[in-house]
């Protein structure tokens, strides 16, 4: 058991106990190690200011051309969630490898980035607040792009800078130049942060101290991170109020607003077991296992092709420094009637996995929970006291169904969302092909419109089998306005989500009975 965690630092070994293993990263970058490139602002999460790159240590990607070092927001993640990871801040950027006597995040102003070159010439800092967080989001996708199949162009387009600077935000107006800025990085002379501030070194000694629990317990912060899910009761008896971490990204909000300070908490991030992201036959359907640990931009990547419907949703989740630290699990379990996967997980057959550590050894420790059992009110799951999300596991949709994930917000980009949609059937043509197509298989859920995230059960009964012609009658769509009872607050009043829902409703089957016509 270790009694510190450690993470490589712009390339150096760095340890520490729980008296700075409690702190946010952004705070301690700039308070401790006087690494002050890196901004603060909201400390939500919401601008990007603070945007560093993160090697976590284990990775779910199928790809092997998956780049390492991902932008994510420094201000919402503890210190201690660092453990096995490397980071890299703006201060270290440079041409060339560093000397090896610098100290941690030595800079060199003659040395830019083709990245900061770029930003240079275009004239694309006004204030220069936002710069470093733009610099970092941009350095994230040249990691991305210098891996690149052979034979695919090298090239940063203007649509490929702005999904990459979508969680940063610029207060002078200044988007045009930053965008010139990113389509003019010439990628054939940049090189990774990977092989320029990564050493073997370290990279050695983090996979070795990876493979040994991290115990933390300090007057102020107390954190473990075991590395099976059999090491967890010990630490959870004791400290009951503990809060699970998988990305963090709610609580770092909720404790950098002083709401609820995480004082007592464990990491799920060195079980191997919880990364895993796989598909398998269950019962003549392919399903999708999604780990606790396994990031939204993961699962993005994981369904390009299964379900581009769910890849193209996540697109619009959040910003990328979030998705490359939030997991679809934490979403789940936050039971936010509002949370946008829940629907897509409501219509998509899921089984929500648990396990419990301080089950008596004659229990069984494992236990599988119905989707539609999950949520039980406002907040309020259906896990017991001390039980943990391990995975979920889904169905993957058949070439024939029609899935479509929509959601209402005030804002496209990164917006919570005031009503979202997950609605999927299978029509056909069988015994009634003059007619027109019929709807078999019909599944409905939506977020926005009650205390949980809901199914409409009623009203797919009511579909069943229906004409699609016919699907928006009257009496169908009374029988969907009485199975949802929704709540009216600054997003929306009670009134709006009513017709956006409705609205979500039709637009489906209106696409479907386009379709119909010859």
């Amino acid at each position: 058991m270790r009694s510190t965690i450690l993470f490589s630092l712009n390339g150096r070994a760095v340890e520490l106990g729980a008296d700075r293993a409690g702190m946010m990263l952004a705070e301690y970058l700039r308070e401790q190690q006087r690494l002050v490139g890196t901004k603060v602002v909201c400390d939500e999460g919401d601008c990007g200011a603070c945007t560093v790159l993160k090697a976590a240590p284990y990775h779910a990607s199928r790809s092997k051309r998956a780049p390492r070092f991902l932008p994510v927001n420094s201000c919402i993640i503890s210190v201690a969630q660092l453990d096995g990871s490397s980071i890299v801040t703006v201060d270290a950027l440079r041409s060339g490898a560093p000397p090896t006597d610098a100290p941690v995040g030595a800079g060199s102003t003659d040395a830019l980035t083709p990245v900061q070159r770029a930003m240079v010439d275009c004239h694309a800092s006004q204030c220069g607040f936002c710069t470093p967080g733009f610099v970092m989001a941009l350095t994230g996708l040249v990691e991305k792009k210098l891996r690149t199949a052979p034979g695919y162009p090298r090239v940063i387009s203007a649509k490929d800078a702005k999904n990459a600077t979508t969680g940063n935000l610029c207060r002078c107006t200044g988007y045009q130049p930053i965008i010139d800025a990113a389509v003019a990085i010439p990628l054939d002379q940049c090189q990774s942060v990977e092989q320029s501030l990564e050493s073997a070194p370290v990279r050695r000694r983090l996979a070795l101290a990876i493979q040994q629990p991290v115990l933390l317990d300090g007057p102020d912060f107390r954190f473990f991170a075991p590395t099976q899910l059999a090491q967890l009761g010990a630490f959870l008896e004791k400290h009951p109020s503990a809060r699970i971490l998988a990305g963090a990204t709610d609580l770092g909000v909720v404790h950098n607003k002083r709401k609820q300070r995480l004082i007592a908490a464990v990491s799920l991030h060195l079980i191997p077991e919880l990364h895993v992201l796989e598909e398998r036959v269950h019962k003549g359907t392919r399903r999708l296992r999604v780990g606790a640990r396994v990031t939204l931009s993961e699962v993005r990547d994981a369904v390009k092709q299964s379900v581009p419907e769910l890849a193209s949703f996540l697109d619009l989740f959040a910003s990328p420094q979030i998705k490359n630290q939030g997991t679809l699990v934490g979403n789940l379990a936050n039971a936010s009637p509002i949370g946008d996967t829940s629907p897509f997980l409501l219509i998509a057959g899921t089984t929500v996995e648990v396990y419990s550590p301080m089950r008596a050894p004659r229990q069984a420790a494992r236990r599988s929970i119905p989707i539609e059992q999950f949520f039980l009110g406002y907040r309020v799951t259906a896990l017991a006291a001390g039980e943990v999300i391990t995975a979920v596991e889904f169905d993957l949709p058949s070439a024939r169904d029609v899935v479509r994930l929509q959601k209402v917000s005030q804002r496209i980009d990164l917006d919570i969302s005031t009503v979202c949609a997950a609605i999927r059937a299978t029509p056909s043509r069988a015994g009634r092909a003059r007619l027109g197509r019929t709807v078999t298989g019909v599944r409905i859920a939506f977020g926005g419109v009650a205390a949980t995230p809901l199914r409409f059960p009623r009203t797919e009964h009511a579909l069943e089998g229906r004409l699609i012609a016919h699907a928006l009658d009257p009496e169908l769509l009374e029988i969907f306005q009485s199975e949802m009872t929704p709540m009216g607050d600054l997003r929306g009043s009670s009134a709006f989500r009513r017709v956006a829902a409705e609205n979500l409703l039709r637009k489906y089957f209106r696409e479907l009975a386009l379709e119909d016509r010859p």
